[in-house]
């Protein structure tokens, strides 16, 4: 890692980077334990920062907002916390396991359980949310997390989507796009790089939030 990230940051308000740190980890739920499992921070640090304490290095600042997907910027200089509370408000929506996903895009009145979760109020209000039963996605993303979609949502180019090929079984797969090209390629690197090129895609929705669940 270059020198110049393990530097002590020098004017920064460090109540305000608590605050974000404490607002992002409710809103990933994620404990401070977990967080220090998933990113390499000691815990004494993440505990420090929550406490409005230390002075973290531009190495911390990068994992943290890394794995939070904001800018070092948004992390230490605004206040998502207010934000948060004026842009979110609570939806309940379908909660499907993967076997139940293919009966549920054909009818969207098709599905037995709930989960009720906070969503930026301005998104579509399509809204539905698939539970990860396997470890194809590991280890981003845990058994038992899970992805909320957002259906007839503009993809963007490293989005992850919910994606049909053919009459195949939909798949999570991080798009990239290229001029008029869609290429799909696994989350996990465990299943290796099976980049996928292909005219005959259906998306099916965006995933705008995940929900993970930790190993005890």
């Amino acid at each position: 890692m270059s020198s110049h990230l393990n530097k002590k940051v020098g004017s920064m308000d460090i109540g305000l980077l608590a605050s974000n740190l404490c607002c992002l980890m409710h809103e990933f739920n994620v404990d401070s334990s977990s967080l220090s499992a998933k990113t390499g921070i000691a815990l004494t640090t993440i505990n420090s920062l929550k406490r409005g304490a230390g002075n973290p290095t531009l190495s911390t600042l990068y994992q943290l907002a890394e794995f939070f997907d904001v800018s070092i910027g948004q992390l230490t200089e605004a206040n998502l916390s207010a934000d948060a509370k004026k842009s979110r408000v609570v939806y309940e929506i379908p909660l499907l396991n993967l076997d139940e996903l293919s009966d549920f895009l054909r009818n969207k009145n098709r599905y037995k359980n709930t989960i009720s979760t906070e969503l930026e109020s301005w998104r579509s209000d399509k809204f539905y949310a698939i539970k990860i039963n396997n470890h194809a996605m590991s280890p981003l993303f845990d058994k038992g997390s899970i992805f909320v979609i957002a259906h007839d949502t503009q993809v963007h180019d490293g989005d992850i989507v919910l994606v049909q090929f053919g009459k195949n079984p939909p798949c999570f797969r991080k798009v990239f796009i290229e001029e008029k090209c869609y290429f799909f390629k696994p989350i996990s690197e465990i299943i290796g790089d099976n980049t996928i090129k292909s005219n005959d895609f259906t998306i099916h929705g965006m995933v705008i939030k995940a929900i993970q669940h930790f190993h005890d």
